[in-house]
């Protein structure tokens, strides 16, 4: 609203000129509503980018808040007071994320960031840190899940007559490690992190699909990670939709039918 007052400032100045009852803002009240529509535009954009559906937006969380509150600490306008309430506000809202394990461990593993956000050496061996530590839970789950998987079944007539049966035995056994969880961990990340990452506008969903392979463990720990939505704007969303599905003349629709029909309009 702010912002289409100072676009429509000729226009609302001459309707106000006609208007002896109502007093035009002077030159300095106009001046200071455009710098506060300048500070404000980057909550607008924070609101939208952390808005999305289609992409992660949990690992977007510490970059967002940590560049918005450098953006008003280096403002130089008039609204110097303004900025440091807006700062303190902010900070009292989110506190140090740089204290949130989470939060680091889902920007170190989007590729999009990696350890770009975290300006002291201190910040990026804890978050480093904290990553491996999760990392090596993950492994420690996948090799206890190969671990305890069966065997292949082979037909016992055609192997244990063959010269091959003691050999095919050893070949069905998980192979050992031949080094510990801890150092593949720390090599996978290690591998990872001097990558290029990609650019923010692209979608790190696809760029794991395309990497997994290469770094399983981190992989593993990126797909819980980004998984989570920062906000509850998705579930918002649908329920809004939900309303345009049961209408007054749909009232009758059964809860699985509703369920679809919601799963489509979110999905197609």
């Amino acid at each position: 609203m702010l912002d289409r007052l100072v676009e429509q400032k000729d226009a609302v100045s001459l309707v106000l000129a006609s208007v002896p009852a109502i007093k035009n803002l002077s030159e300095q009240q106009w001046s200071t509503a455009a710098d506060m529509t300048k500070t404000l535009k980057p909550f607008l954009a924070v609101t939208e980018l952390m808005s999305g559906a289609s992409y992660p937006t949990l690992s977007m969380v510490l970059p967002v808040v940590d560049g918005l509150l450098h953006l008003l600490r280096s403002a130089v306008d008039g609204l110097d007071v303004l900025h440091d309430v807006l700062v303190r506000q902010v900070q009292e809202r989110f506190g140090n994320l740089f204290d949130e394990d989470e939060l680091c461990i889902a920007t170190v593993v989007d590729p999009r960031f990696k350890l770009v956000p975290f300006d002291t050496d201190e910040r990026r061996e804890r978050d480093i840190s904290a990553t491996l530590s999760v990392m090596a839970r993950e492994s420690s789950v996948s090799s206890k899940a190969v671990a305890a998987a069966p065997p292949p079944s082979q037909d016992s007539s055609s192997t244990s007559s063959s010269i091959w049966a003691k050999l095919d035995a050893t070949a069905a056994r998980p192979a050992m490690a031949t080094s510990s969880s801890a150092d593949v961990c720390r090599n996978q990340l290690d591998s990872y992190l001097p990558g290029a990452g990609i650019a923010r506008d692209g979608n790190p969903l696809t760029w794991w699909a395309a990497n997994r392979s290469t770094f399983p463990v981190v992989a593993s720990v990126a797909r819980k990670m980004l998984a989570v939505p920062a906000t509850s704007v998705a579930s918002e969303r649908l329920f809004s939709k939900a309303g345009d599905v049961i209408t007054k003349k749909r009232n009758h629709l059964s809860a699985s039918k509703a369920d679809k029909l919601c799963f489509l309009m979110e999905n197609l």
